[in-house]
């Protein structure tokens, strides 16, 4: 599956429904997306660094003094250093889920909800292939501060940011009433 693939809404998988429904179910469930807020967050944080970098680096030649230790040095080490944080964080909350929620809701939930399962089990995979590429893309930044690094830096970024962002909100909608139904911990 691809990035664009992953944010294709037509092929995601419709949840079930559950009719029945309680107030007290469907808050348990949107407790998921209290969660993904803090991930949401963290993501807005390093966006917010990489245009700080963008506004301080103008154009390729005022990136050289910034090997030298400016503020635009500093700050693409600092790039560098929350994205490995929060990605390890997102990799964490994946693994949870993967390995805790997911099987708690296919037990209970059935051959109904295995469609929308395998679809963010897949989505995952992806996920952390942008987590890779990220990684790779910062530290080869860090090795070799320049345009041409930042740029590939911040494109990876963004396709990142966008996955998560389109991943979370399917995640959301798809397992809010089976979390609450279901009666599955979060």
């Amino acid at each position: 599956m691809t990035p664009e693939e992953l944010e294709d809404e037509d092929a995601r998988p419709a949840p079930p429904v559950y009719p029945a429904i309680t107030g007290a179910e469907r808050a348990h469930g949107r407790r998921l997306a209290a969660i993904h807020d803090m991930y949401r967050a963290e993501l807005d944080a390093v966006a917010r660094l990489l245009d700080a970098i963008r506004a301080g680096s103008g154009n390729a030649a005022d990136l050289a003094p910034a090997v030298a230790g400016t503020q635009l040095a500093r700050n693409m080490a600092l790039f560098g250093t929350a994205c490995g944080r929060d990605c390890a964080l997102l990799q964490n909350h994946h693994d949870i889920e993967e390995q805790w929620m997911f099987p708690s809701l296919a037990e209970r939930g059935g051959a109904v909800l295995a469609p929308v399962i395998a679809r963010l089990k897949a989505e995952h995979a992806v996920i952390h292939g942008l987590i890779g590429a990220l990684h790779e893309a910062a530290r080869d930044l860090a090795a070799s501060p320049g345009a041409e690094g930042f740029a590939r830096c911040a494109a990876d970024f963004a396709v990142l940011d966008r996955a998560i962002r389109s991943h979370f909100g399917y995640e959301e909608r798809a397992l809010e009433e089976p979390l609450g139904a279901l009666r599955v911990p979060i």
